[in-house]
């Protein structure tokens, strides 16, 4: 079996090829001398709907180049085409063709290769940056020698270089191209180099058995009506639908300077203007911390970060000051807004990865043997992926590899990945935490525990929504600047009964609507907080995509 991190081999269903290639052909494709590029064909789906969904007879001529690396995908392909047809069938890695060729193509389509720079191979990576080299040049909108994220963002500007002037592209691409921050020179890229682009998000995951989301991008060149012209977004609920075939035309509220993302299309100019004024009216996060910073990176977790039992069973509770409390990551944590003292033991009683092995920053010799022996094992310690523990890149850049650095306590904690709604803590069991978390300190005369209860509000929650990204799965996560940028409602007035009760009701698993309106009431006055949650809801079901499964529907009580 493959391996499909590395692959990046996560194949489209027929029922979405064919909706793309009717659409694309019946509205589209007026070139009566068709030149068709696949770039990474696998098993052929997109050819064979073009084939068994195209009208054919209204072509003088259709020229087929197709690419995979699998030899064995590339035959599947061929096997589907007719004899007839003028074929051209590339065994070899697209962007080593692409960067040796000057061809141009009036239809560019498929479900590119999503690989992670960590996951690619070294002539990847270069071919990566040689595309985006290319393209620096080709269009102005590229300003950037952008850090290569992954390989599918290099086959959309290779097809755009690819391209006539009339040409079409049609990529089933990952949902990130919507939001996240290493594309957003190529959102603009997009928008400059077609004359109309549709997008048709998916409230389901297309691909079985990974939580990838994914959206379905056509761009068009040659449109010279120019009421035709612009960004339209398209909400399909059901793959089924496509049959029909059945989508909602929603917002376009693409040229904006602040709120860019296209994820923002689900909303209207109105609703969006109404956030931002309500949103202007508060400071960010960052006006009130001193720091917002991500937690400690041990570079080998399950060797630093170890269960009680194994705290015992290594006698490392012999010496003094070594063992730490720290949170390894957000799911481990019940609900609350503050973490004390008592629900770490709680985690300690469970036996749960909650003890963190902290060596000072001095030789091995001067150590106690016990500590000794343990640093000992982790250096005999190897995994198929890393070799050797104390030869990681992170430990060789240490000055003692078992010394972990920035060390530090903050009053409160910001789970960096959440489901439902983000969060804010307070540490009152001085915890420390992985990079699963930033860490804050307030400034003077600020205080933490009003941070924390004055985030829980539906307006900070909807700049989140907007503000963060997500993935397959319903995710939500904000990077640092886009958590320390979020407008918050800073009550410096909450009484310690209120506190409580915040704490009270998110421990007891209350509705988050009986939380926010208990909340909005003291943080949002005088604001239309009833269309407020509506935006809310629409936000978070999208994101978690409500609709999806009965399973969904139960879990998420939103």
């Amino acid at each position: 079996m493959k391996d499909k991190k590395r692959s990046g081999s996560y194949y489209t269903p027929k029922i979405l090829s064919d909706f793309l290639v009717s659409h694309i052909s019946n509205n589209y494709l007026n070139s009566k001398n068709l030149s068709i590029l696949e770039p990474s064909c696998g098993d052929g789906q997109f050819i064979s709907s073009f084939f068994s969904k195209s009208n054919l007879n209204k072509y003088n001529s259709i020229d087929l180049t197709i690419c995979d690396i699998d030899k064995s995908e590339l035959n599947k392909t061929v096997s589907l085409i007719p004899k007839s047809s003028k074929l051209k069938a590339i065994n070899d890695d697209y962007l080593n063709f692409f960067l040796n060729n000057k061809l141009k193509y009036s239809l560019i389509f498929g479900n590119p290769p999503y690989v992670r720079k960590k996951n690619m191979e070294e002539n990847q990576i270069l071919n990566c940056e040689a595309v985006h080299l290319k393209m620096l040049k080709y269009n102005s909108q590229i300003k950037t020698k952008s850090k290569i994220n992954n390989l599918w963002t290099a086959f959309v500007e290779s097809a755009i270089m690819s391209l006539k002037n009339d040409g079409i592209m049609c990529f089933v691409i990952p949902a990130e191209i919507m939001h996240v921050n290493y594309t957003k020179e190529l959102r603009k890229l997009i928008q400059n180099e077609f004359d109309r682009v549709e997008i048709f998000a998916f409230n389901e995951l297309i691909f079985e058995g990974i939580q990838q989301d994914v959206v379905a991008l056509i761009g068009i060149k040659g449109i010279e009506n120019k009421l035709d012209h612009g960004v339209s977004f398209y909400q399909v609920e059901s793959l089924e639908d496509l049959n029909e075939p059945r989508f909602t035309e929603l917002h376009s509220n693409i040229h904006r300077f602040s709120l860019d993302k296209w994820t923002n299309y689900i909303l209207s100019d109105e609703d969006l203007n109404f956030i931002e004024g309500l949103k202007n009216q508060f400071k960010p996060i960052k006006e009130y911390c001193e720091k917002a910073q991500v937690g400690i990176v041990s570079a080998a977790n399950d060797y630093f970060i170890i269960r009680n039992s194994e705290v015992l069973d290594n006698q490392l509770n012999e010496i003094e000051d070594l063992i730490k409390p720290i949170l390894p990551k957000g799911s481990i944590l019940s609900n609350s807004l503050d973490f004390t003292k008592n629900d770490y033991k709680n985690l300690l009683d469970k036996n749960e990865r909650v003890s963190l092995v902290q060596f000072p920053n001095i030789p091995k010799t001067k150590l106690n043997k016990i500590a000794i022996k343990y640093i000992l094992k982790g250096e005999e310690k190897k995994d198929d992926l890393s070799g050797e523990l104390h030869k990681r890149y992170k430990m060789t850049k240490r000055e003692n590899w078992y010394h972990i650095p920035s060390i530090w306590y903050s009053e409160g904690l910001f789970v960096k990945r959440s489901h439902l709604f983000p969060k804010i803590i307070v540490n009152s069991a001085d915890a420390l935490v992985t990079d699963s978390f930033y860490r804050l300190q307030t400034k003077d005369p600020y205080n933490i525990k009003n941070l924390a209860f004055s985030f829980y509000n539906t307006l900070t929650f909807v700049l989140a929504e907007l503000e963060g990204r997500f993935y397959g799965g319903g995710v939500l996560e904000l990077v640092p600047n886009e958590f320390k940028n979020l407008s918050i409602p800073y009550c410096d007035i909450i009484s310690e009964d209120d506190f409580t009760k915040l704490d009270n009701m998110i421990r007891e698993n209350q509705s988050i609507h009986k939380i926010l309106n208990f909340t909005d009431n003291l943080l949002l006055k005088n604001i239309d907080n009833n269309r407020l949650r509506e935006i809310w809801i629409k936000l978070v079901n999208r994101r978690i995509k409500k609709n999806n499964t009965n399973k969904s529907k139960k879990n998420n009580n939103i």
